[in-house]
């Protein structure tokens, strides 16, 4: 190959590598929960509640129930619009929120009671190895990263209110 081809190569592969990224969408906490297929409830209470435009923008971390989870409680995507009034899932859904960006290592500082987004407290533990909300729902799958904040999926519906009696 002479040198004008060497170039030419160079050239169109370093394109190959740029296109991709430039052309990549960015994917929101809320476009995340819709496409995954784990969170099909969690979508659909977040549309019910009316706060996918909320949590499609700001910066957000949630402790999201998978469907497993809800379906622990009989509730899924085709229901749990019809369990909860609008006002209720609002408060239910914010409990599973911080209004800050908090990856599972930065979790592990802030253990202790915290502020969930509703404004009520929970309290984040680590023992056996997994971070806890409120000791009944474990982090299964920590740090999903948004361009809006991070997803921890939990195993359970978090349940309130905290500290328990």
């Amino acid at each position: 190959m002479n040198r004008i081809s060497k170039v030419l190569v160079v050239v169109v592969l370093m394109l190959l590598m740029v296109v991709p990224l430039v052309g990549a969408q960015q994917q929101s906490i809320v476009d995340i929960a819709v496409s995954d297929g784990r969170f099909d409830t969690l979508a659909a209470a977040v549309v019910a509640a009316e706060l996918d435009g909320a949590l499609s923008g700001g910066e957000w971390t949630v402790f999201a129930p998978t469907d497993d989870a809800f379906a622990k409680l009989g509730l899924d995507a085709g229901n749990i619009a019809d369990a909860f009034s609008k006002e209720d899932l609002t408060d239910i859904l914010l409990y599973h929120a911080l209004t800050s960006n908090v990856s599972s290592g930065e979790a592990k500082g802030l253990l202790g009671d915290v502020t969930m987004a509703n404004g009520n407290l929970a309290g984040l533990k680590y023992f056996d190895d997994s971070l806890w909300v409120n000791d009944d729902s474990r982090v299964i799958i920590e740090n999903v990263i948004a361009d809006n904040g991070t997803i921890h999926a939990v195993d359970n519906v978090i349940l309130g209110p905290w500290p328990r009696n």
